[in-house]
């Protein structure tokens, strides 16, 4: 129930002695001079209710401009709508809302520098890695085949590293440019894998392949950079022993499937609700190492290229760990 203004209850109770003052003077006039007095008193109350209502609309107006830009021009209409016993309390929100507001633009020129600064040394590093994969290459005879695998292996790993920087920087871009271009799809999964070979081969892995010369529509480096992480994920947390992975192409209708599968432990039940999180590792002890980053990088970058992106394998543990992505054409 809304509050009767204090001014509204005053003029009833006027009116009423007044009423009551011609009753007793004048009980002749009682019957003509009441309605007209009640006439011109709810005459004047919805006037003041009115103007009351508009006074209020312009304050909350110049309240919302004032909040949206405080700035001294805000600032001067929202006192001169309040009045004068509100000026101090402005006073103290206006400095309030100028330091917070001095203090985000601040904050926001470091994060900006840090991101610029993280961004240049990213293709910086990018030289010296080159380099390491050059002289992997021109002098691998010179090396024994497993320093040469370890060399190869690393620098797989630190180009990963690399990308992972590079594409959440990315992520993070106000606006980004994707190329949708028809990309084979069995020719990225080939080149992807053959970069893990290495690894697969060091922890004896065995990949089995069901591809098929299917086309989608996509970004061909984000795709392949997706590839990539799902393909890391898998080779990590293969079984230990008999390692196994798979990765399956299939098409029903105008969509295409692409499942990438290892048999190790899974994810428990618990988790299985925040695996694309950004940064969740999981209860797992092997999965405490991890940056959490991988598979949320692929969910965001899948919404950004309309791919579907589903958890499969997992209706009971032991069935290992799969995560199937969705083109439609």
């Amino acid at each position: 129930m809304k509050r009767i203004p204090t001014w509204v209850i005053f003029l009833l109770i006027t009116d009423g002695v007044c009423a009551f003052l011609i009753w007793i003077v004048r009980p002749d006039a009682f019957s003509y001079v009441v309605p007209l007095i009640l006439l011109f008193s709810g005459i004047e109350v919805f006037a003041g209710i009115w103007m009351e209502r508009r006074r209020r609309d312009d304050a909350l107006r110049a309240l919302n401009d004032f909040l949206e830009a405080p700035d001294e021009k805000n600032k001067s209409i929202l006192e001169k709508e309040l009045g004068d016993p509100w000026r101090g309390a402005v006073e103290t929100l206006y400095d309030g809302l100028s330091a917070a507001q001095a203090n985000l633009s601040e904050k926001t020129g470091e994060l900006d520098a840090y991101r610029e600064f993280i961004e240049a040394w990213v293709h910086e590093i990018k030289t010296p890695l080159f380099l390491l994969s050059l002289v992997a290459e021109g002098h691998g005879e010179e090396m024994s085949p497993y320093v040469k695998s370890r060399m190869d292996h690393i620098s797989h790993l630190l180009s990963q590293d690399v990308d992972r920087i590079l594409y959440y920087a990315r992520l993070q871009a106000d606006h980004a440019d994707y190329k949708f271009t028809q990309v084979r799809l069995d020719d990225a999964v080939e080149e992807v894998t053959g970069e893990f070979r290495t690894a697969m081969e060091e922890r004896k892995i065995v990949l089995w392949t069901e591809l098929a010369p299917l086309t989608v529509l996509t970004d061909e480096k984000v795709l392949r950079f997706m590839l990539s992480q799902l393909m890391s994920n898998a080779v990590k947390y293969a079984d230990g022993e008999k390692g196994e992975i798979s990765v399956s192409m299939s098409q029903a209708g105008e969509k295409t499937m692409l499942v990438i599968w290892n048999n190790g432990e899974g994810v428990p039940p618990e988790d299985l609700p925040f695996v694309f999180d950004k940064g969740f590792t999981g209860s797992h002890p092997d999965r405490q190492k991890a940056t959490g980053m991988g598979l949320y990088l692929v969910k965001k970058f899948s919404e950004r290229l309309c791919i579907d992106v589903q958890l499969v394998g997992m209706s009971s543990p032991g069935e290992g760990f799969g995560i199937r992505l969705t083109f439609t054409r």
